[in-house]
């Protein structure tokens, strides 16, 4: 009895150290295809840092398909599904090498669902991430606005005296509205730097992953060949027009000539005939 008891207390034991020890299987992204774009995150900034992050990605995906990605990314921006997202800029190219390409800012925890929806029955062919600081700017701003704003308020105290003569009034006025205008232009460089440093720029590049004859190195052949028959059919019109003067007139001498020559060969036979 203690031994058969023994026994399964150890084949209990074996059944749970290969049950904790078991790795659990990781999550399969639909499609199959989309590789790499779980490791693709945006950046934030840490506190105290003034970096604006930009990404850089590059989607292999089937020529047909191109369109339909740039639409649902495009569409999940305007729409905010991830969080805040503007489009900068978006453009398409059909032909023999069919290209997208769209540009739009979004908050960090944004980017990877983006390019997964971007790579979705594709493929993330090129990814690449850099930041620029803009430490140095935001403290410049910074002071500029201050300056900005102390002279503002002193011009401010100026007009408040009563005593203040008519041109010097005018003067004040002018460097006021200057000062202001000055003002408002360093808060909108502020308010574009804090959007820089708060959200990331996102440029996708969809990128064919198939050989066409429109795309392959024998249909560049095909295109080359047809060039240069094309060419050297239109050199060939030139001569010929260019010869086509000096062919006219060649035919007219030849005809005056050969006219001239018969009459001197008639000539001749009369002569023959007479004298016999």
């Amino acid at each position: 009895m203690v031994w058969t008891l023994a026994l399964v207390l150890a084949v209990g034991g074996c059944h749970k150290v290969d049950q904790a020890g078991a790795p659990a299987s990781a999550p399969v992204a639909e499609g199959g295809r989309e590789r790499g774009a779980d490791g693709f995150v945006g950046q934030t900034n840490a506190e105290g840092s003034f970096l604006a992050y930009s990404h850089d990605a590059t989607i292999r995906v089937d020529a047909a398909q191109i369109g339909a990605r740039v639409d649902a990314v495009r569409e999940a921006c305007m729409q905010r599904r991830f969080g805040d997202c503007t489009v900068l800029g978006e453009s398409q190219q059909a032909g023999d090498h069919p290209s997208g390409n769209l540009r739009v800012r979004a908050v960090p925890e944004a980017i990877q669902p983006l390019v997964a929806l971007a790579a979705e029955g594709g493929e993330l062919a090129a990814r690449s991430t850099s930041a620029e600081d803009l430490a140095d700017a935001v403290r410049d701003n910074g002071l500029r606005r201050s300056r900005l704003e102390k002279q503002h308020a002193r011009l401010l105290e100026y007009l408040d005296r009563d005593d203040l003569a008519a041109d010097a009034l005018v003067s004040l006025s002018g460097q006021l509205a200057q000062i202001e205008a000055e003002l408002q232009y360093a808060e909108q460089e502020a308010a574009m730097q804090q959007r820089r440093i708060r959200t990331n720029l996102l440029t996708l590049n969809f990128r064919t992953d198939g050989v066409t004859l429109e795309t392959s190195e024998i249909g560049d052949a095909l295109h080359e060949a047809v060039d240069i028959l094309d060419a050297s059919t239109a050199v060939l019109i030139t001569i010929a027009v260019a010869l086509l003067p000096f062919a006219v007139a060649g035919w007219i001498l030849f005809l005056v000539v050969r006219g001239l020559w018969r009459r001197r060969k008639a000539r001749s036979e009369r002569r023959v005939t007479s004298n016999e």
